[in-house]
């Protein structure tokens, strides 16, 4: 089976566009993760985006320091975010683990890379495809890029997800505008733990971006997450739309 080295492009690389700042409480553990979400231009037409959260206080003990994170690199192409390299990543005291999906838009390919206790990646698995896959992050900054939010009212929007290990389908329900913006619930696989599908519920703003959250997750319990007036928003489609001139082709680069 072929091995790999990581991939070069580290988090933190490139020009910040938008940072998501969010409260998490967990059940009864208050400002439980310290949450983040990142958008960077790594450059022109090239972007990572990033969802990282770690655990603070008492939870922090329990988990053993528990980190993880989210991470997509993509390619702007035709009006549409393309993920190149998608991984997912979590490490405690006692453990380290990482998920690199790959996409290969000549050859309609997606290939799955894990973390070998070495360092090194080893190639677990491979498909073709005939349309691409989203994976969250994508997901969420297309939806973003659609436009005004509300000219989603009341629509229920299907689209696939990361298909290992097992077909993913993601989910997405439009709501009634409210005083605290448009109520959306969002079905997804839980990427962090496996087997778990996690139905998600909160309010948007004319943006897109997401203000309150909750969720019920079975290890945890309910959980809450709050945006904080520090974030920093961009408005997507006058952000990007200017790299739809630049002609780049949705070709997954070497990592």
């Amino acid at each position: 089976m072929a091995e790999d080295r990581l991939s070069p492009t580290e988090t933190g690389k490139g020009k910040v566009l938008e940072e998501l700042r969010y409260r998490v409480n967990i059940w009864m553990w208050q400002d439980a993760v310290k949450t983040r979400v990142v958008l960077r231009e790594l450059a022109p037409g090239r972007y990572q985006a990033e969802m990282s959260g770690t655990t603070q206080g008492f939870l922090a003990v329990l988990s053993g320091n528990w980190q993880g994170s989210l991470s997509t690199e993509m390619i702007y192409a035709n009006g549409k975010l393309l993920p190149l390299v998608y991984r997912e990543a979590s490490q405690n005291r006692r453990r380290k683990t990482l998920k690199e999906y790959r996409f290969d838009y000549d050859q309609k390919k997606v290939e799955l890379w894990t973390l070998k206790k070495d360092g090194t990646l080893k190639k677990r698995w491979e498909t073709t495809f005939t349309e691409p896959f989203q994976d969250p992050l994508s997901f969420f900054y297309n939806r973003r890029l659609d436009g005004d939010p509300m000219s989603l009212k009341g629509k229920c929007l299907k689209l696939k997800g990361i298909p290992y290990p097992k077909p993913e389908e993601i989910v997405l329900r439009v709501g009634e505008r409210s005083p605290e913006g448009l109520k959306v619930m969002v079905e997804i696989e839980n990427r962090v733990m496996e087997n778990e599908r996690l139905q998600i519920y909160g309010f948007v703003d004319d943006d897109g971006v997401p203000t309150r959250a909750w969720t019920r997750v079975l290890l945890f319990g309910r959980v809450n997450a709050e945006l904080l007036p520090e974030s920093k928003k961009a408005k997507l489609p006058q952000l990007l739309g200017a790299d739809s001139e630049v002609g780049l082709k949705p070709t997954a680069m070497a990592p």
